[in-house]
């Protein structure tokens, strides 16, 4: 199959998620789900979609949890590859996650027994924000240049169906939904923060720790994060 045969399927599968999907997160998760495994060789690459907005970046959907942790890590710390392509509009590559000293805060604390190899690159949004597409490998060097150039060519054809799908979104109720899970999300990764750095504990133990409140005080996640949020500024 040549390259414009490659690039032709791709825009048939993407017109076809965006007409037959319920709503943009259902669209979105599907397309994370497209690119990681259009982009996988062994079926071991995790993918997440980033959207920045006002400077404010959160994951608009993953492919699995690997990928939405490994997303929300870097915009908690507000540094790494993905967030580097969002605003250079380039792909930046990182081939070894346990070698690399480009983004020390992130890397410094994720997990590279699951993550090795990073790949971001961005999506043309034109004044919708910026976003990426985000891959991440357990093996090094996990994305040669073929793969680079794949992921390219994969963004560039999704780039219209997501301006098409945040344009739609901040129209109606979508754009509520939109803004208020990405709140929400920021929110419940601060106090996930707190927690991780209160109990010298992992990001995965925080979460269950938040989980277990939630579901013994019968409350929504985001109340529980913002009370715990709220009793972290009281003490400082």
């Amino acid at each position: 199959m040549t390259e414009q045969e490659v690039l032709s399927d791709i825009n048939d599968e993407l017109f076809a998620l965006l007409t037959e999907t319920a709503g943009i997160q259902q669209f979105l998760d599907e397309l994370a789900l497209i690119a990681a495994r259009r982009l996988s060789t062994t079926g071991d690459v995790s993918c997440a979609i980033t959207l920045v907005r006002r400077r404010r970046a959160g994951t608009l959907a993953a492919s699995d949890d690997v990928g939405r942790h490994a997303d929300e890590f870097q915009n908690r710390f507000s540094e790494g590859p993905c967030l580097e392509a969002a605003e250079t509009q380039r792909p930046v590559y990182c081939a070894d996650t346990s070698t690399d000293t480009r983004w020390p805060a992130y890397l410094g604390k994720l997990d590279s027994s699951r993550v090795r190899s990073i790949l971001g690159v961005s999506f043309p949004l034109d004044d919708s924000g910026r976003a990426a597409l985000n891959l991440y490998c357990p093996r090094p060097d996990g994305f040669p240049p073929a793969s680079v150039q794949a992921a390219e060519a994969l963004a560039e054809a999704a780039s219209s169906s997501l301006r098409f799908a945040l344009r739609a979104a901040t129209t109606g109720e979508e754009q509520h939904h939109l803004e208020a899970a990405l709140a929400s999300r920021r929110t419940i990764n601060t106090a996930a923060g707190i927690i991780m750095f209160q109990n010298k504990c992992s990001q995965d133990e925080a979460f269950a720790i938040l989980q277990r409140a939630s579901s013994s005080r019968n409350m929504k996640l985001r109340l529980v994060a913002e009370r715990v949020i709220r009793s972290a500024s009281e003490r400082s």
